[in-house]
Order: C-alpha cells, then sequence, then structure tokens
C-alpha cells in the first residue's frame, strides 16, 4: 500500500471521527435547549472529557495526526482531515 492511500485512509478515519464528536457537541446543545438531559447527555460528557484527556496527553496534538505526518510532509494544520 502506498503511502498516499495510508493518508487517505487515516483521512477518512480522522474525518469520521471528527464527524462524531461534532454530533456529540450538537446533541448536548439539543439537550440542554430542550431540557431533556439523561444518560446520554452523560455519556457525552464522557467521550469530551475522555478526549480532553488523550489531546492532554499527546500535549494537544491529536494522535491521529501524529500517525498522519508519517505519510505526510505537509507542516499545515488539518492536513489530515477531508
Amino acid at each position: 500500500m502506498t503511502n498516499t492511500a495510508k493518508l487517505n485512509i487515516i483521512k477518512l478515519v480522522h474525518t469520521a471521527i471528527w464527524v462524531f464528536f461534532n454530533l456529540v457537541i450538537f446533541y448536548l446543545y439539543y439537550a440542554a435547549i430542550t431540557n431533556k438531559i439523561d444518560f446520554r447527555v452523560l455519556i457525552c460528557i464522557g467521550l469530551i472529557l475522555l478526549e480532553g484527556l488523550v489531546l492532554l496527553v499527546f500535549k494537544m496534538f491529536c494522535p491521529i495526526t501524529v500517525i498522519a505526518r508519517k505519510y505526510s510532509d505537509s507542516t499545515k494544520d488539518n492536513f489530515d482531515i477531508f
């Protein structure tokens, strides 16, 4: 498999995770506006806290970005997301 193909797979995975977390944040916003605070809100908050912990461990870099840098020379922000 070429580096370009590997980078495209990483971009696809990273984009899917990005969309997932946007949906999590949107659900939190929706739950707050409609005052429907339930167990799903706690799960969403836990996911956001886990994401923050991962970012702290990786010194504010997404671990997927760290992996993607192996297959690209780009130094741009968000080069590893579609």
